[in-house]
Parts: C-alpha cells; sequence; structure tokens
C-alpha cells in the first residue's frame, strides 16, 4: 500500500481549539508580522499575501501546490545578508507554538507533534532545495548594560502590558505571555505561567520575545522565588540576541541519558536530535570542514537498532571544554521511520515529565 503524504495527516490534528483550515488567518499574519525583518521595504502588501497563501497551501492542503515562484520572490526581496530559512523557520516555529498552547489542557492529541515536527522539517528542507539558499548565518550575542533592558520592561509595567516569553523544556516550546510585577536597579520579577516556571528553572533563564517594541529579543538568568505565596521568577543578566536562532531549538529532543554515538569512528556524545538534523559535542576538534560529508552511527540503545546516517556538517560552535556540532540528516525511508518513533517517545516522555511537575 501506498504511504499517505505527510501533510495529510494534518486532518488528524483538528480539535475543538484547533483547525488547520481556519488557521490560514493566523498563519499569513505571522507572515506578515515576521516578514518585515527579513525583506526589504519595497516588497508589497500584496506580494506578501500571496507568498503567505502559497507557503499556508502548500504545507496545510495540496501538495501539489508550486511554491517556486513564491520563494523566488522572497529571495529577490530579501535583505541583504539575510538567510531565508530563517524567516521560514521562525514562521513555523510560531505554527509549532501556537498548536502547542491549543493542547496545554488536553491529553491524547500530543500524539501528533511527532508528525507536524517531521512535516516542517521535511517541507524547510524542499524550500531550501528549492531556493539553493545554503547560507549558514551564526548566532551573535551582545551583553548589553542590564539598565537598558530594565529601563524598558519597567516601561511596560507602567503600562500593565505584557511581554511574551518563551522557553524549550527537553526541545519542546512552552510559550505564553507573562505579567511584569516588579523592577529594581538590577533585577525584574515577573509572573509567569507554571509551565513557564519549570521550563524556565529547568533551563536557568528565559528568552524575553519583544524584538518589535525593543529592537532584539532578550535572554535573561533565571531563579525562582516565592514571594507573599506567589511563585515569580527573578530576572537578571540581560542579553540583547541579533538572530532568532533561539526559536528554532524547538525541533530537537534530547537524550534521556549520556548517548555515545560515532562521527567517522569518532565518539561523541549526543546532544540533540531531530529528524531534520542532529548536534554532539566533543572535547577535541575533530578537524571537520564546513560542509563536509560524514557518517553518523547511532547505537540501537537509542532507536532500539544501529543506524549509519549520512550527514552534512553546516555549523561548529566552541565552548570552554570542547565543541559542539551540528549536522543536516539525510535519512533514508527506514532510518527516519526508526528515528521518529524515537522522538515520539521522548516527546512523550518529556511531555509527561513536564506535566508530573505540575502536580
Amino acid at each position: 500500500m501506498q504511504k499517505p503524504e505527510k501533510r495529510d495527516r494534518f486532518t488528524l490534528i483538528e480539535h475543538q481549539k484547533f483547525s488547520a483550515k481556519t488557521y490560514k488567518q493566523q498563519f499569513v499574519k505571522s507572515f506578515l508580522d515576521l516578514s518585515s525583518n527579513y525583506t526589504k521595504t519595497s516588497f508589497s502588501r500584496s506580494s506578501k499575501l500571496k507568498v503567505a497563501a502559497a507557503l499556508y497551501d502548500r504545507f496545510f492542503l495540496h501538495h501539489n501546490v508550486d511554491i517556486t515562484p513564491s520563494l523566488k520572490l522572497l529571495h529577490r526581496y530579501k535583505k541583504n545578508g539575510i538567510n531565508l530559512e530563517y524567516l521560514l523557520s521562525d514562521l513555523f516555529f510560531k505554527f509549532l507554538s501556537d498548536y502547542s498552547h491549543s493542547l496545554i489542557s488536553r491529553t491524547n492529541d500530543w500524539k501528533h507533534l511527532s508528525d507536524i515536527i517531521e512535516a516542517i522539517d521535511t517541507f524547510l528542507k524542499e524550500c531550501r532545495h528549492i531556493t539553493l539558499d545554503t547560507v549558514t548565518t551564526e548566532e551573535r550575542n551582545d551583553v548589553i548594560p542590564d539598565d537598558v533592558a530594565i529601563t524598558f520592561l519597567e516601561k511596560l509595567r507602567k503600562k500593565s502590558q505584557k511581554i511574551k516569553v518563551l522557553n524549550t523544556y527537553h526541545g519542546i516550546p512552552i510559550e505564553f505571555t507573562a505579567k511584569i510585577v516588579h523592577t529594581s536597579a538590577n533585577k525584574v520579577l515577573i509572573k509567569a505561567h507554571a509551565l513557564q516556571d519549570i521550563a524556565a528553572t529547568y533551563q536557568g533563564g528565559i528568552y524575553l520575545l519583544c524584538e518589535q517594541e525593543f529592537g532584539h529579543d532578550l535572554f535573561a538568568k533565571v531563579v525562582p522565588r516565592v514571594i507573599k505565596g506567589h511563585d515569580l521568577l527573578e530576572l537578571s543578566q540581560f542579553d540583547s540576541l541579533t538572530s532568532g536562532i533561539h526559536k528554532r531549538q524547538t525541533v530537537r529532543v534530547a537524550p534521556v541519558a549520556n548517548t555515545t554515538i560515532l562521527i567517522n569512528n569518532y565518539s561523541v556524545s549526543l546532544f540533540d536530535i531531530s529528524l531534520g538534523g542532529i548536534s554532539m559535542v566533543c572535547p577535541r576538534d575533530l578537524k571537520l570542514g564546513l560542509y563536509e560529508r560524514v557518517t553518523v552511527k547511532i547505537p540501537d540503545t537509542l532507536c532500539g537498532n544501529i543506524l549509519h546516517i549520512e550527514a552534512e556538517l553546516i555549523h561548529v560552535s566552541k565552548f570552554e571544554d570542547g565543541y559542539k556540532y551540528h549536522f543536516q540528516l539525510d535519512l533514508n525511508p527506514s532510518q527516519e521511520s526508526d528515528l521518529g518513533r524515537y522522538i515520539y517517545q521522548r516527546q512523550k516522555e518529556i511531555i509527561s515529565d513536564l506535566k508530573e511537575k505540575l502536580i
């Protein structure tokens, strides 16, 4: 029997609080909001609407919709030095966040997350091949004086304006709005959703999504506090984020325990993995060139059997104790099935763990 198209699975994610068909309005709005950060001012609103509609139809409704003209149009109007993959991944992160948000009070619909993430990874890979836009842009963080960020947050507090905050819990996005309760000379107290409290405490920090108002999103260190019986988060040591890469951590899951994998027969530690990519850490430099192709050997302890996967190095970062390597995976159907089952199971475990912490 022929395997159904992955996007046909979106008929399964419908529930009382989410409809793929009626989501089009929000999808288009998200595209309009995000595109201004990546495209030139000469890119007209009518053209943006056409591009957004084509992307929506291709992803949600009709696999045979030709999005090549839309992607070429995006490429023509993109700002200099911009990688369009970031715009598309931000757009589909917003959809994944919206859908995850709709499931907070539900128990039986989380199982479809793996199908959605798989479809997103596949779609982004298709777009990348169409545009041939494989430029890699590194994340750059700029430390800003705390008083600049705190002055901005105090203005929001005075206006009783809430702020969107983001964390990833073992790869699952947690995004709600938070109330700014108090500001001092070097700290800010916020009241966030209970799930956000858990995720932020686990992550040791929190992202403040304020690019439109402040010019950049912010990252702050977090310490949980209980004040007068209220669970609050204390924020300090603010960093300004000059790229949106923090919003794209959502499609990966971390292993439950330390897992050793092999890269061209070198032992490294798995950091996280998705159907589209894998990252790992190693105390030494593997002397690999950017875009170099390697073979990744994943042990049977992860997926039930040993996998030998072809991969391409797309980014290397260095930290005090070693290196972190990011690879794009080239999966065959069998490997995709095995890895998909593992990611689905890990998501169930992560969600279960998060909900247990609320009890």
